[in-house]
């Protein structure tokens, strides 16, 4: 389970994006400035994903992505038209909880699924209600075709 790299490098934003969240909040608002910086990370990802993965409206279960990451999940549902997956341990939401910032860990990982989704997949529908990072006992990924055969 063990991917040092991808934590480090989440760790090292998180250095950089903190104390800029937080000095926004003291400006603008935590609520506008987590919903700015947030939105920014996200579509930024989904862009510099479209770039690196020309493949598009691919079965989740050929992405491979939870492999890439220092997750531990199980797959829940298996079909041609839906694929779920529980993650149930996520280095980056330990990290983040254990320094009191799982709201701006959010945002660096947890938030940028949706907008990545919606650019890699947009024949399917992308569901997550709750997560990790949020206290939840696992992430509940869910997709679903919009539009199945027959």
């Amino acid at each position: 389970m063990s991917k040092p790299d991808l934590l480090e490098a989440v760790k090292i934003q998180a250095r950089a994006v903190i104390p800029i969240v937080k000095a926004l909040e003291q400006e603008i608002g935590k609520e506008r400035a987590l919903g700015i910086v947030g939105s920014a990370i996200a579509n930024d990802y989904a862009k510099w994903q479209a770039r690196r993965i020309q493949a598009r409206n691919l079965h989740p279960r050929s992405s491979g992505a939870p492999s890439l990451f220092p997750v531990e999940s199980e797959v829940v549902e298996d079909t041609e038209t839906a694929f779920g997956v529980n993650m149930t341990k996520c280095l980056f939401a330990e990290y983040f909880r254990s320094i009191g910032e799982p709201e701006i860990g959010a945002l660096l990982t947890c938030g940028v699924d949706f907008a990545n989704e919606a650019s890699l997949r947009p024949d399917w529908k992308f569901e997550r209600t709750q997560t990790l990072m949020k206290g939840a006992s696992f992430c509940d990924f869910r997709w679903r075709l919009k539009n199945p055969p027959g």
